[in-house]
């Protein structure tokens, strides 16, 4: 990605963020009754982007380009096609009946219809938004919002936390079998 304050090209792939994912998505997909499903990256929709705060500051001329430093952009990527991937998952586990309860980790109000057919099959749906506002047709259509992760600095306390992932064993209905990111077994 090309940062439009320092003028350098950022290689995403040899960040500690990128190795932490991979490591987590490795050890994710590992996990029994777990799916992970993921987009289409869009090279063309995806940059660094001034916050919005800085922006009104910027515009209004309370400060200007120079006062501006790394930390005041934020990486926006988009990713296609997640929301049609999980709307079919959710489709075909309530047609065919194979789960009782789907808990969605999202808080895109895109998935109104695929929650809706699951609770008319009679699925719990359950949705933990991670800290988003979700629309009001979204929330009109789950059965239980559940806050599974904690906001900063409350987040340090978490079970889920990598901090404390091999210290505690989640009791949490939302937490289930701790994750060992060391963990190779399948665990399926």
């Amino acid at each position: 990605m090309f940062h439009p304050l320092t003028r350098a090209s950022v290689n995403l792939a040899k960040t500690p963020d990128h190795d932490w994912m991979v490591d987590f998505h490795k050890a994710l997909v590992k996990r029994r009754k777990v799916a992970l499903r993921r987009g289409e990256l869009l090279e063309t929709q995806s940059g660094y982007q001034l916050r919005a705060e800085k922006l009104k500051k910027l515009l209004s001329g309370a400060i200007s380009v120079a006062d501006l430093d790394e930390k005041d952009f934020s990486l926006d990527i988009t990713q296609k096609g997640v929301d049609m991937r999980l709307g079919l998952d959710i489709a075909t586990l309530a047609a065919n009946g194979h789960v009782n309860q789907i808990i969605m980790i999202a808080g895109d109000s895109d998935f109104v219809p695929a929650a809706k057919h699951a609770r008319r099959a009679g699925i719990d749906f359950v949705l933990d938004p991670l800290w988003a506002r979700i629309s009001e047709s979204l929330h009109e259509h789950i059965d239980g919002l559940w806050e599974c992760v904690n906001r900063e600095p409350r987040n340090l306390e978490d079970p889920l936390h990598a901090d404390n992932l091999r210290q505690h064993r989640p009791m949490s209905p939302c937490d289930g079998d701790a994750l060992d990111l060391n963990d190779e077994s399948d665990g399926r």
